[in-house]
């Protein structure tokens, strides 16, 4: 079936006309040669409705990409396109939330209109678009974020748009290439600046009296250590992030390369994946998954390679301390000299008048208010946050596009050694030659331990870094600046000599402790601890997991030879073994048994007779008929992280300690005792199965959701009415956890994989792809990946042309 979209006239396309094809060195529009042909785009959708997109340009591939995502997913990328713009007050009130899943933050929409704002205004993206590569982006980049942006406008002008979510809404428009450019901005500042909106927002100097100087230049208290992780989130552990395994030529049954792609990502709103293959014949052959709005692959395979990626241990900014000039809190002193303060004013409409703000700025950064951490603003002191990240936008860009045109993980490292623009990831690789890759090779700012060590100033900055990593230096000294290493793109952050990283053919694995433990048989030494750190406790996925690969390759796991081949690497991931119930669900069943009562925090006493008997019933895993399974996790969750193991970590074995139930520390069954309350007050039956509660819902169905929170590999998190940000979300149903799974082959032939995408491809609910591959996933099914035209053919998909004519 052949389909032609008109193209929209280009000069709407934002800031980059000046290298658009048909615009004229000056930026003007010019008269198109009459001798181009259109150019074509084929989008075939297999079976699973991912899109196949080939195109004879990126330009062409851009357009076809957008116009198959549009259809899929083109309400939820449409607000978030509001959200950049510093427009939700005016939709949709400024007292609403902007929910952030990814970083895990709510703001109001008022304070992420005035941040968005100020992004806009700053011209940061207009400087660095100009510059030339890696800074700005190169020709083919823009390309395909030009044909994105004409095909997301072409679908919206055809009238074919039908998810109710945003029809006929006001705040529905077309797009131009700044929207795009801003949301990139959004995706690789997630992690760091996207955290603290609201912190730079609320960031205001004192007023000048008498009073006020005495009370702020008090010392403040000093916060404990779980404000400071609710302050600043913690960068390792169990909670959030996502699994990754390469295994090398050693330890797979046909000596080669294989990988396990296994991100953990939000299942609502704009950090959704979404998978496609885009082709540009001789040029880009790349197939897997992308967030919303991201137009080129971020996880995902190619000929000889696959990558994957998991949240990294690693911070991409610092604060720093300001000294202020005496008299002027505005002011701060560098070196004995008083430096004035920048101003940035912005102006917010909200529908129902206009909001101006005030930003401040310093040679480190932006001010910042860090209320949960006690970093406020007095007269004689003030904190400002440094994002290595606000320049990377186009460089990252750059460097997926080049990582996709990768021809071995040797390769893929100088790609990443190149551009040091991974956002906050590390990244996990095989071969088609049975080599794989672990590295933590990114954009991390340069503070090494010698720098922490002498600029992080006394007090309350040592007690922050001791309890939360975070680092903070002192923001008077200018040799407290970022260092600066030789062959780095921008000033100010490590090269690849000095992160980790290596190349093997045994395996490597990553579930979001630090790089100490890629490969247990050669652990890492220490970097700087910015990077993460060595010697420290690991997460119960990262033991798992270890746990898991050694038994498949001696094969003692029950799933087939030793060694590992695609389809003992589902089934071991499928196994959805839960690691925390391996180690302590026969403690707890016997500490229960000796004492079957226990009071509850609301005071109540309650028997846990029935607890314990469910307990003693369930099977430690997170399949769908695991009796017991959802009170288990719930007493998981109201488990103590002090006290709850009677033994100690040992470093020198780090994968199998702690191991040992506290079980005479009370708060062991005053979790149990809660959990308890929690299922009687939602109706939950303390044997029931997660298939019996966990799940989501598509057009009025429930489908039930394997997988737990409780170190399960297949990490799955579900509302369990105890409300914060997920108080929105009904009780069971899932909001995080196991998003894109890739599991791939690289054979001498070309790559073989099956994956799964866990909650479908689109969020129209009107889409026939809403909620297929969701189902296919509650059953442990795959669907094929094809790769090649021979693949393809075998999954009957349906095949569109796109004419496609600038």
């Amino acid at each position: 079936m052949a389909v032609t979209f008109p193209l929209r006239a280009l000069g709407a396309l934002g800031l980059a006309a000046v290298v658009l094809a048909g615009c004229s060195s000056s930026g003007t529009p010019s008269t198109a040669n009459p001798a181009n042909p259109a150019m074509k785009v084929t989008i075939t959708r297999d079976s699973a409705g991912i899109p196949h997109i080939t195109a004879s340009n990126f330009t062409a591939l851009g357009y076809g990409e957008a116009l198959a995502f549009a259809r899929d997913n083109f309400c939820t990328l449409a607000q978030d396109f509001v959200t950049v713009n510093g427009q939700r007050s005016k939709y949709f009130g400024p007292k609403g939330l902007s929910l952030n899943y990814s970083a895990g933050t709510s703001d109001t929409n008022l304070d992420s209109d005035l941040f968005w704002t100020r992004v806009k205004d700053s011209g940061i993206l207009t400087r660095e678009f100009h510059q030339a590569p890696p800074l700005g982006p190169t020709p083919q980049v823009v390309d395909v974020y030009r044909g994105y942006v004409a095909g997301y406008n072409d679908y919206l002008a055809s009238g074919k748009l039908t998810d109710p979510a945003c029809k006929h809404k006001p705040w529905v428009r077309p797009i131009t290439l700044d929207d795009m450019y801003l949301r990139g901005y959004q995706i690789v500042t997630e992690a760091s600046s996207a955290q603290f909106i609201g912190a730079e927002v609320q960031a205001a100097p004192p007023a000048h009296t008498a009073a006020t100087t005495a009370a702020t230049t008090a010392d403040p208290p000093a916060p404990n250590a779980a404000t400071l992780t609710a302050a600043f989130g913690s960068n390792s552990g169990d909670s959030v992030g996502s699994n990754g395994i390469g295994i090398g030529s050693q330890d797979t049954a046909a000596g080669d390369g294989m990988l396990l792609a296994n991100p953990h990502f939000p299942w609502q709103g704009t950090e959704r994946f979404w998978m496609a293959q885009l082709t540009v014949p001789g040029q880009y052959d790349v197939e897997g998954g992308t967030l919303m709005g991201f137009p080129l692959i971020g996880i995902g395979f190619n000929q000889n390679v696959a990558w994957t990626h998991t949240v990294s241990t690693s911070f991409r900014f610092t604060f720093y301390q300001l000294k202020l000039a005496p008299g002027d809190p505005t002011a701060y002193v560098v070196d004995g000299k008083t430096v004035p303060m920048g101003r940035q004013t912005v102006s917010v409409d909200t529908g129902h008048g206009v909001v101006h703000h005030t930003f401040y700025t310093t040679q480190w950064g932006p001010v910042v208010v860090v209320g949960q951490a006690h970093y406020q603003w007095t007269t004689t002191t003030a904190y400002a946050m440094a994002d290595s990240m606000g320049n990377d936008a186009y460089r990252a860009a750059n460097q997926y596009l080049a990582m996709g045109r990768a021809t071995s993980v040797q390769d893929l490292l100088n790609i990443e050694s190149t551009y040091l623009a991974i956002p906050t990831f590390n990244t996990i690789a095989a071969d088609a030659t049975g080599h794989v890759y672990y590295g933590d090779v990114g954009n991390t700012p340069n503070v090494p331990a010698s720098l922490i060590a002498s600029c992080t100033p006394p007090g309350l900055a040592q007690l922050v870094y001791q309890a939360a990593g975070v680092v903070t230096l002192d923001g008077s000294r200018q040799d407290c600046a970022w260092q600066n290493d030789p062959g780095t793109p921008v000033p100010g952050i490590f090269n690849a000599s000095h992160m980790p990283h290596t190349i093997r053919t045994d395996y490597v694995e990553n579930s979001n402790d630090s790089y100490w433990l890629a490969n247990p048989s050669a652990p890492f030494p220490a970097f700087s601890p910015i990077i993460g750190n060595i010697d420290v406790q690991q997460g119960l996925r990262t033991r798992l997991g270890n746990q898991m690969i050694a038994a498949r390759v001696a094969g003692t796991d029950g799933l087939g030879p030793p060694k590992f081949t695609l389809g003992s690497l589902q089934a071991m991931w499928q196994s959805n073994q839960s690691m925390e119930a391996q180690l302590v669900l026969g403690a707890l069943v016997g500490a229960c048994r000796a004492t079957p009562s226990a009071k509850a925090s609301n005071g109540t006493t309650v028997d846990l007779t029935a607890a314990c008997t469910a307990l003693a019933g369930y099977d430690k895993t997170g399949n769908l008929d695991a009796a017991g399974g959802w009170l288990f996790s719930e007493w998981a969750a109201n488990a103590p992280s002090k006290g709850l193991w009677s033994d100690a970590f040992n470093p020198a074995q780090p994968l199998t300690t702690p191991a040992v139930l506290n079980t005479a520390n009370p708060a062991i069954l005053q979790a149990l005792a809660d959990a308890v309350v929690n299922l009687q007050q939602h109706h939950v039956p303390l044997d029931a199965t997660y298939g019996q509660v966990q799940h989501v819902v598509r057009n009025g169905t429930s489908i039930p959701i394997p997988g737990c929170d409780t170190g399960c590999f297949n990490a799955i998190y579900a509302a369990d009415g105890t409300g914060g940000p997920l108080a929105a979300f009904p009780y069971g149903v899932v909001h995080d956890g196991s998003s894109l799974v890739m599991t791939t082959e690289l054979t001498p032939s070309g790559p073989v994989s099956q994956g799964i995408l866990t909650y479908s491809q689109a969020t129209d609910p009107t889409s026939p792809w809403y909620a297929n591959m969701t189902k296919l996933y509650s059953e442990k099914r795959w669907v094929p990946l094809a790769y090649t035209p021979a693949q393809l053919a075998a999954e009957h998909g349906t095949s569109t042309q796109v004419a496609y004519a600038p």
